[in-house]
């Protein structure tokens, strides 16, 4: 069974909480050419804000055509590829839509990238040109060697655009004192030139970004997104929950695809204001939220847990805060009440790079706890038996979760065995989750289908197992993963981060026994392991993988 927009949950459910159709048309503007039509219509409205430093978006018009004059000056042409390597801030902003005004395509990466990661991703895209905050270039030039496509590299520092006043607390270190990049070009000798005078012709179905995904196996993949997809997703969310008059604070890395989506692309479509912090502080969003009156806040489960429990939260004005929408892990329900008693809307969000972003959401006025809402409008789903891709679940019943849109990336670059193995059609994306759905239309994640845990022969899925954890008032932060057993063939493990006022009061074995009683023999973890935290990507997701690399390693040291 498909389950195509599911008429009879959508008029149950939805009563016009979505009211973008499968069939509306999007026009056939790419998203730079809508900033430069709202550059027009707003003017001095402010559009972009970095620790009081504001641009408006006329401001934002000429940076953008003055990054697209530089990039002309260096040879570049339409569907080259433009590496982007920078923590938040207005240069990674201007220098996104000066790609894509000259026809080229971005290749956006994280600040945090070593030697060998950075130099995979400049490889394999074959970008001609790097734009690096100067934090990087040190790694860019011990990756220099084995370049074979990088021709020119621009350097920006982080304080270029750093008012002499703050409005808000700027991250230690953000500024290097005396940076050293020999032979790079200059931020400021990058921008000063002739601005180019238009915008370059694109179809919809150029290709417009290679989003490189986390490569949980082997190398990463970029997923292949065309300009259609982005206006698509910028299109959903303007309908959705955006409008002109919103605030968006950008705290999430715009590199990634939920803060790029979430934030940057729908400003730049909408029209509204984007707030820019370099990097997630929860005090420091605090501040920016009741200092600049923000309406949004989009981020990843640990952020929204952070900064809804730190101990200041009382001591600033939330009041103009409406939507705080959130994906990679389901909020806990304590932490929602907290939220929706403060009169903050919740939207938790499923989705992926190839997605671009969210494609699953939850609805403000129905929220399941722990389920991941319903799909976007337009969006299909189907869950499917992951030993026979021709058979779907019925109701209730666990598959993996296949998701159709416009918003699907067209493939992975260079690379057809994957884009054969994960794309069987076109629109479709085999994501590799577990999911359900039930009879009311939520749909639940369960796991990974490779993270999937099979205890004395019955499936466990990391995810259910945290949620009972995590009901445990002790419990700050947890990951689950299986590891091997003789006899059982997988026991169920947790590594837990206790909250401060609980340390040194809970044994591990009491945990156990706690555990024991809340769920199925087979799913209980037997054994529990204290950390003092665990390990994350750039955007604070729990890497379970270096857990069981980790535990892999101990059972071949021991012989197992």
């Amino acid at each position: 069974m498909r389950y195509k927009p599911m008429e009879r949950i959508w008029e149950k459910h939805y009563q016009g909480d979505y009211i973008l159709g499968k069939d509306v048309f999007i026009g056939r503007d790419p998203i730079v050419q809508h900033l430069i039509y709202n550059s027009y219509k707003f003017r001095n409205k402010t559009s972009l804000i970095y620790y009081g430093t504001e641009f408006s978006w006329t401001d934002f018009r000429n940076m953008v055509l003055k990054v697209a004059g530089g990039l002309k000056r260096l040879g570049v042409k339409k569907g080259d590829r433009i590496y982007l390597g920078m923590q938040n801030c207005p240069q990674f902003i201007f220098c996104y839509f000066g790609a894509h005004a000259v026809g080229a395509v971005v290749v956006p990466g994280s600040p945090m990238f070593k030697k060998g990661e950075l130099q995979y991703i400049l490889n394999d895209s074959g970008a001609r040109v790097a734009i690096l905050e100067d934090r990087l270039y040190p790694i860019y030039e011990q990756a220099r060697e084995g370049l074979t496509s990088v021709e020119k590299v621009v350097v920006t520092s982080l304080g270029e655009y750093l008012p002499e006043e703050p409005t808000l607390p700027v991250p230690e270190g953000l500024v290097l004192e005396d940076p050293q990049c020999p032979g790079a070009i200059d931020w400021k000798e990058f921008i000063d030139g002739e601005p180019a005078n238009g915008l370059e012709p694109l179809e919809l179905e150029d290709l417009a970004q290679l989003q490189y995904t986390s490569g949980t196996t082997g190398h990463p993949k970029g997923a292949m997104l065309v300009h259609r997809n982005l206006l698509w997703k910028a299109t959903v969310y303007s309908y959705n929950a955006s409008n002109v008059d919103d605030v968006s604070l950008a705290a999430l890395p715009l590199f990634h695809i939920t803060g790029m989506t979430g934030t940057m692309l729908k400003t730049a479509f909408v029209g509204s204001t984007l707030v820019i912090l370099a990097r997630f502080d929860p005090l420091t969003a605090l501040k920016a939220i009741s200092h600049y009156k923000v309406t949004g806040f989009g981020a990843i489960t640990t952020m929204n847990i952070a900064l809804i429990n730190h101990p200041d939260v009382d001591k600033y004005d939330l009041s103009s805060w409406k939507l705080a929408w959130m994906g990679g892990a389901p909020l806990p329900e304590a932490v929602q009440k907290k939220y929706l008693d403060r009169g903050i809307r919740l939207a938790e969000g499923y989705g992926m790079s190839e997605t671009v972003a969210t494609v699953i959401q939850t609805i403000p006025r129905w929220i399941k706890p722990g389920s991941i809402g319903f799909p976007f409008s337009g969006v299909d789903i189907r869950i499917v038996d992951p030993e026979d891709n021709d058979k779907d679940m019925p109701i209730g019943e666990e598959g993996e979760l296949w998701i159709h849109d416009n918003s699907v990336a067209v493939g992975y670059w260079n690379n057809p065995e994957a884009t054969a193995e994960s794309f069987p059609e076109p629109g479709w994306i085999k994501t590799g989750d577990i999911a359900k759905i039930d009879e009311d239309g939520f749909v639940w994640l369960c796991g990974r289908l490779k993270e999937m845990i099979k205890a004395s022969g019955y499936s466990v899925f990391p995810a259910e197992v945290e949620e009972y954890l995590y009901q445990h008032p002790a419990i700050a932060e947890c990951a689950v993963i299986g590891v091997p057993h003789e006899y059982r063939g997988e026991d169920v493990k947790a590594f837990v981060v206790l909250k401060p006022e609980y340390v040194g009061k809970i044994t591990e074995e009491e945990l156990v026994a706690w555990a024991r009683e809340q769920m199925a023999v087979y799913k209980y973890p037997r054994t529990i392991e204290f950390r003092d935290s665990l390990p994350k990507s750039g955007t604070g997701k729990i890497l379970r993988r270096e857990l069981k690399e980790e535990e892999a390693a101990k059972c071949a040291a021991a012989g197992k």
